[in-house]
C-alpha cells in the first residue's frame, strides 16, 4: 500500500496528529487552478481505475460521478472499480502499453513517480485540501522528498479470535501475547476439536505481503531496515521457519499459499471454522455483512521481539494522477470534489470502516469506539517501504511466492533471495 524513500517505520498516533494539526479550510470551498494556468471549457473525458474495497464502491462512484458531472458539464468521468486481486496487474499493464488512466488508486505509487508519470500532490488538489491530510500519511506519500500521491485511507491490524472456541479449549487471551504462548494455544485448540483451524494463515496473492510484514516485524525482522533492504535477514528466515513449523504441525490451514485474505481467511473465521487470524478494523464490517454468528474479540499481535513489545502493520492506499495532455483541470476538480467532507465521508463508508486520511474526518471519528483500539496501536505501526521505487516489484513477487516458503521441504532462503532480487 505505499512507497517510500523516507522511514515510515514509526507512525504517529492519529489522535495526536489530529490534535496537533489545524484544519485550514474545507474542500467544498476550494477554488482549483491548474498549474498550467488553463481552465478548460472544452469537453474532456477522464478515466479512473479504483480499488474495490467492498461491493459498495462502484455504486458510490456512480453516484459521485453523476453529481460531479451535473456541476461540471464539460467533464465526463469513467470509473472502473477493480478487485484487489487484479488491480495491481491491470495498472501495470496500462502503464506498459501506454494506455494510462487519468487517476489511479492503489497501495503504492513510487514506481510511477520514479518514471516521471505522476503529478505532484500540490498539483492534484488545492492547498486547503492538501493541508487537511494527516501529516504522517502525506510523508508516506513522498518519493525523493516530494509528495506524488494523496492518501485515501489507512488501516491497522489487530489479532482476532473466536471467544467461544478459545474458552472451550481452555485458552486465555493472555496466552496469545508471545509466539510460544500462541503455539501452545493452537495445540490446545487442535486437541479440543481437530476440525477447527487454530490459526488461518493467508499467504495467497491477495495480500501476502501484509501477512509476511506483520509476522516478520513481530520477530524484529522486516523488509527494509536502517535505510537498506533486509529481506534475506536471519530474523526473516527464522520467521518463516516458525510459520512453516505451524503448517507442518497442522495448526494452520493446510495450503497458506493458496489462501487469500477475503475468500479464505475471512470466510473461515466468519463461519466459525478458524479460531484466530490477523485482521484489520474493517473485519467487523465483513463479519456483519456475512451475518456471521461468531462471538469474537481482538487483542494486540503476538510478539517474539526482544523487548516483548507488540507492533501493528499500518497500511495506507493512495490516489494519484497520471500526467496527460489536457487532463489536469478535470483531474483536479474531480479529486477536490471527492475530498469534500460529505463526499469523503461517503467514500469511507463505502470502503467499509477504514481510518480516515484527513484531519477533519479524523476529528469527527476520534471518539468512535470501533476505531479507538486501532488509533491507540498506531504509534507501534510499521509501514511498507512505499517510497522505495522498487517496492512494487518486491511486493508483487512476495504476493506470488512467499507462501511457497512454508511448504514442506521448502528452501526458505531461496524464496527470500528471489524476492530480494526484485529490489536490485
Amino acid at each position: 500500500m505505499s512507497k517510500r524513500g523516507l522511514k515510515r517505520g514509526i507512525a504517529v498516533a492519529a489522535a495526536g496528529l489530529i490534535a496537533a494539526s489545524t484544519l485550514v479550510g474545507c474542500a467544498a470551498e476550494s477554488t482549483v487552478t491548474p498549474t498550467d494556468g488553463a481552465v478548460s471549457t472544452e469537453p474532456v473525458t477522464i478515466r479512473m481505475v479504483a480499488a474495490q474495497y467492498t461491493d459498495a464502491m462502484q455504486p458510490y462512484y456512480d453516484d459521485l460521478v453523476t453529481r460531479f458531472e451535473a456541476e461540471n458539464q464539460n467533464i465526463t468521468v469513467e470509473v472502473e472499480v477493480v478487485s484487489w486481486n487484479d488491480i495491481d496487474q491491470k495498472l501495470k499493464t496500462m502503464v506498459q502499453t501506454g494506455d494510462l488512466p487519468d487517476i489511479g488508486n492503489l497501495n503504492y505509487f513510487s514506481s510511477f513517480a520514479a518514471d516521471d508519470l505522476l503529478y505532484t500532490a500540490e498539483e492534484l488538489v488545492p492547498a486547503d485540501v492538501l493541508a487537511d491530510m494527516v501529516p504522517t500519511f502525506i510523508e508516506n506519500s513522498k518519493y525523493n522528498g516530494v509528495a506524488y500521491a494523496l492518501p485515501d485511507l489507512a488501516s491497522a491490524r489487530l489479532f482476532f479470535y473466536n471467544k467461544d472456541i478459545l474458552a472451550a479449549a481452555g485458552v486465555a487471551v493472555e496466552d496469545l501475547k508471545t509466539w510460544d504462548g500462541l503455539e501452545a494455544a493452537m495445540q490446545k485448540i487442535k486437541a479440543y476439536d481437530s476440525a477447527i483451524v487454530p490459526l488461518v494463515l493467508p499467504l495467497g496473492p491477495e495480500e501476502a505481503q501484509a501477512e509476511f510484514m506483520i509476522w516478520a516485524n513481530s520477530n524484529d525482522g522486516g523488509v527494509f531496515t536502517d535505510g537498506k533492504w533486509s529481506i534475506t535477514s536471519d530474523k526473516n528466515v527464522e520467521t518463516m521457519e516458525y510459520l512453516a513449523s505451524l503448517v507442518d504441525q497442522g495448526l494452520t490451514n493446510p495450503t497458506p499459499a493458496t489462501c487469500n485474505r477475503t475468500d479464505c481467511a475471512f470466510a473461515l473465521f466468519a463461519e466459525g471454522k478458524a479460531a484466530m487470524l490477523n485482521g484489520a478494523q474493517f473485519l467487523p464490517n465483513v463479519l456483519a455483512e456475512q451475518a456471521s454468528p461468531i462471538n469474537y474479540g481482538f487483542t494486540t499481535f503476538p510478539s517474539n521481539r526482544a523487548d516483548g513489545s507488540s507492533i501493528t502493520l499500518g497500511v495506507q492506499d493512495y490516489f494519484f494522477g497520471f500526467k496527460k495532455e489536457g487532463n489536469l483541470d478535470a483531474v483536479q476538480k474531480f479529486l477536490a470534489f471527492l475530498y469534500q467532507p460529505e463526499n469523503y465521508a461517503g467514500f469511507l463508508e463505502a470502503a467499509g470502516g477504514f481510518l480516515p486520511a484527513t484531519v477533519s474526518a479524523g476529528a469527527a471519528l476520534a471518539n468512535d469506539p470501533a476505531l479507538a483500539p486501532y488509533i491507540e496501536i498506531l504509534p507501534q505501526a510499521v509501514f511498507y517501504p512505499g517510497t522505495e521505487a522498487s517496492w512494487p516489484a518486491v511486493q508483487g513477487e512476495m504476493q506470488q511466492t512467499i507462501g511457497k516458503a512454508v511448504e514442506k521441504g521448502a528452501n526458505i532462503m531461496a524464496v527470500l533471495e528471489n524476492i530480494a532480487s526484485k529490489a536490485e
